[in-house]
């Protein structure tokens, strides 16, 4: 069974995206701003310091 997503062309990343722009524009105006608050995308970059091996 292929997702219904996929069968249209997108990728899970799009999808997820397009359905989040639906939901934050059908938020009633009090709720609104806070979602567009939280709308932009957050990266954490963590470089990970060599291990010495235990012996």
């Amino acid at each position: 069974m292929v997702a219904y997503w996929r069968q249209a062309g997108l990728s899970y990343i799009r999808y997820s995206q397009i359905c989040a722009k639906a939901v934050r524009d059908a938020l009633k105006t009090e709720f609104k701003a806070n979602a567009e608050k939280t709308a932009g995308s957050n990266v954490k970059i963590v470089k990970v310091k060599k291990e010495q091996s235990v012996p």
